[in-house]
């Protein structure tokens, strides 16, 4: 079987960490149809509290569980759910790198090389993304996505199908570190004069989950952040979200992407039009000031439009 899968603490028990399509993994001893294996990945430190049950050091503390990522605010590549414990193995800044040994189903486990991994849709109840089921990549370091490769020339696009931001010369190291169906996220490094640098338009965050910001709203609310969206409606505000003024129209969203959560998205009223226009669960990478981390009664993130970065265009 080929697709999401989840660790678990010991053979048929509680699953641990659910981890997406393509998951880099490594993998151990074999019991039955089970498959022992260690996933690392950085995490918030502010999501977690020091334990010593079991010979671990830190507890995952969010009820809804929290994000591991290959790299701080980097790839999602499991999501660890409330009360897991897990081994500290490294800090830095406010993230944590932390490894946690369990065992995986046998048939969730694939030699396939490290180009078929995938970032994509969660087992249920996570926040993983997947495209496209693949299986989880057995390796010894996490390196799966972040695989260097060697550009032809092409256009830079923000998001898949989305707005071009520049031409990507060829012959130039990439780095890949995130997939979506046939299109590929990566990062380059160069160098340039610090006179052609402006300060950014906004200095819109990227990267940030939804998770984080309810688990550390003091922090997020009021900052603008870049998010790619899902959108499902129009609709217009009530007094069950006391957050939005009565009558505002705003976004019913899925996302941020790849987590399957919702946002809800002020509008200006002039703007409803052309997101009603929009095809159905179109994907937009939308710039948002967060206005809430969570509504009164749901886990929703209130956020309002600032502008639209893509998606908007060729719909």
């Amino acid at each position: 079987m080929s697709g999401p899968t989840d660790l678990h603490r010991a053979p048929g028990s509680a699953p641990l960490v659910s981890l997406p399509a393509g998951a880099p993994v490594e993998t151990g001893a074999i019991r039955g149809e089970w498959n022992e294996a260690t996933v690392e990945g950085w995490i918030t430190t502010s999501s977690t509290e020091p334990t010593r049950r079991d010979g671990y050091d830190l507890i995952v503390t969010p009820d809804r569980g929290e994000n591991l990522r290959l790299n701080p605010n980097g790839t999602i590549v499991g999501r660890a759910r409330e009360g897991t414990l897990l081994e500290r193995v490294g800090e830095k800044g406010r993230w944590t790198r932390v490894r946690r040994k369990g065992w995986i189903p046998r048939e969730a486990v694939t030699q396939e090389p490290a180009k078929s991994a995938r970032s994509g849709q969660p087992a249920a109840g996570s926040q993983v993304d997947s495209q496209t089921p693949a299986s989880v990549v057995p390796s010894g370091a996490a390196a799966a996505l972040e695989s260097a490769q060697t550009a032809r020339q092409t256009t830079l696009s923000a998001a898949p199908e989305g707005a071009a931001y520049g031409t990507l010369q060829g012959g130039i190291p990439a780095r890949i570190v995130g997939r979506s169906a046939e299109w590929v996220r990566v990062q380059v490094d160069g160098w340039v004069r610090e006179a052609d640098l402006e300060a950014s338009d906004g200095g819109a965050l990227v990267g940030v989950s939804a998770a984080e910001v309810r688990s550390a709203p003091e922090r997020f609310v009021g900052q603008t952040l870049d998010w790619r969206l899902q959108v499902i409606s129009v609709q217009t505000a009530d007094e069950l979200r006391a957050e939005l003024p009565a009558g505002q129209p705003y976004l019913l969203t899925r996302g941020p992407l790849p987590e399957p959560g919702f946002v809800y998205v002020a509008l200006a009223p002039e703007r409803a039009a052309e997101f009603r226009a929009l095809p159905p669960l179109h994907e937009v990478v939308l710039r948002v000031r967060i206005r809430a981390a969570r509504t009164r009664y749901l886990t929703t993130p209130v956020a309002e439009l600032v502008s639209v970065v893509a998606g908007m265009d060729g719909k």
